[in-house]
C-alpha cells in the first residue's frame, strides 16, 4: 500500500484527520509507505515508524505542509521515486481534496500509475457536493480511479479502514 496525502492549505482542516487516517494505516496494515505534499512529494513513512501520532502529525506538517497544492508535482514525484516498485499487487491511496490552483494536474502521470497498480482510491474530504466546483479535479483525476469516495468523518474512515483490512487478508 501507498498512501499520498495532500497537506496544503486547501485541505488545513483536514490535515489532522487524514495524517490520522496515514498512522493509522501503517498500524494496522503491513507494508504501508506513507507520503505528503503541498507541491513537492516527501515520504513520512520513518516519521510515523519513529514518533507518536502527534508528534509524526507536526514534523509532516512542518516539512510538507501549508503551501500550495500542485498534484502534478506530487505525481511526477511519486512516480520517479515508486513507479518502479508498483505492480499488480499495489493498492494506491489518495487523500486530497483534487484542487490544484488551476494547474497541470499530470493526469498522464496519474493514468500511468493508475495502469500499474491493482487498485488506485481516491479519498477526498469534501463533501461530494462541492467536487468539481472551482479548480477541483475530481471529474478528471476519478477517470483514473478503480474507487473515489468521500471521507471526512471518524464513520467514512472506519468503513474504509475495515473494507481495505478485509481485501488484504
Amino acid at each position: 500500500v501507498f498512501a499520498i496525502c495532500d497537506v496544503s492549505g486547501s485541505v488545513a482542516e483536514y490535515s489532522r484527520f487524514m495524517l490520522t487516517f496515514l498512522y493509522s494505516l501503517e498500524e494496522v496494515l503491513p507494508r504501508v509507505r506513507s507520503f505528503a505534499f503541498s507541491s513537492d512529494l516527501g515520504e513520512v513513512s520513518t516519521l510515523f515508524d519513529a514518533h507518536d501520532l502527534d508528534e509524526a502529525i507536526a514534523l509532516t506538517l512542518k516539512q510538507h505542509g501549508g503551501g500550495a497544492t500542485d498534484y502534478g508535482q506530487a505525481f511526477v514525484d511519486f512516480k520517479s521515486c515508486c513507479l518502479d516498485e508498483v505492480d499488480n499487487r499495489s493498492t494506491i491511496i489518495v487523500l486530497g481534496d483534487a484542487r490544484n490552483n488551476n494547474g497541470d494536474s499530470r493526469l498522464d502521470v496519474l493514468k500511468e500509475i493508475h495502469d500499474r497498480c491493482k487498485r488506485l482510491i481516491w479519498l477526498n474530504p469534501e463533501p461530494r457536493s462541492m467536487w468539481n466546483t472551482g479548480d477541483s479535479e475530481m471529474r478528471h483525476v476519478g477517470v483514473y480511479c478503480h474507487q473515489v469516495g468521500e471521507c471526512s468523518t471518524l464513520a467514512h474512515l472506519q468503513r474504509f479502514v475495515a473494507h481495505l483490512v478485509h481485501r488484504h487478508r
